[in-house]
């Protein structure tokens, strides 16, 4: 089900085209989403004070409805103006484009949930949706137009030899994490990749040490693999 941000991602996404500026549009969103708390807010702070000076309205200060309310129907029965708005259908293009940055905002939701709370192991459902959305793609076959769609959802340069995991973290972190640790992340990511088999993620991680032990397992791994 989409949420109320993502229709609106989606909209602009389709009246701006190539002109559209996730940043820009991310800051509006959330000024307007933080004017509507304050609005909503203060309508309940009102509708408190004002609730027994409502109780005593009497039937008489209330306007009685008119008796022949004017009719928005013509003679033909038709109304003058059609009320429904033209909707213009999004072009193949859009549509694909749009279910790759769907995916990308839910991952840039859980990001936000993880920076908002302090649960000790929030992260982990961070690299789950992470980890999802590379595997969700990558079965697919189609990785590398992932890693193309979110270094545009970013506005990140692109880079074709970078790492998905690496490069989904890094478009879904608003820059708060420095590379060391999107390296070090992305690693326990692609040893969780390699070796984990129908086991929920938290749990297989935790299992072998957490997130710091499954990337020094994953660059062990590696290692071997050259020597070989």
């Amino acid at each position: 089900m989409l949420t109320d941000r993502n229709k609106k991602y989606i909209e602009a996404l389709i009246r701006d085209g190539d002109n559209f500026n996730y940043r820009e549009w991310l800051r509006e969103v959330r000024e307007e989403e933080a004017q509507a708390k304050r609005v909503a807010a203060a309508s309940n702070s009102n509708e408190r004070t004002t609730q027994n000076a409502t109780d005593v309205l009497t039937a008489a200060e209330i306007p009685s409805p008119s008796k022949n309310p004017p009719n928005p129907l013509g003679n033909n029965g038709q109304t003058s103006q059609d009320p429904t708005p033209e909707i213009h259908s999004p072009n193949v293009k859009t549509r694909k484009r749009t279910g790759f940055v769907q995916r990308l905002l839910r991952v840039s939701h859980v990001w936000e949930d993880f920076q908002e709370t302090r649960a000790r192991d929030a992260v982990y459902d961070y690299l789950r949706a992470v980890f999802s959305i590379v595997q969700h793609y990558r079965w697919k076959g189609r990785t590398k137009k992932l890693v193309r769609r979110a270094f545009e959802f970013a506005e990140l340069q692109f880079d074709k030899n970078a790492d998905p995991f690496a490069v989904i973290i890094r478009c879904t972190c608003e820059e708060k994490l420095d590379r060391k640790t999107i390296s070090k992340w992305s690693r326990a990511l692609r040893y969780v990749a390699q070796v984990k088999r129908r086991t929920p993620l938290e749990t297989f991680m935790k299992n072998r040490g957490g997130i710091n032990a499954c990337a020094n397992l994953y660059t062990q791994r590696l290692r071997q693999s050259k020597r070989r």
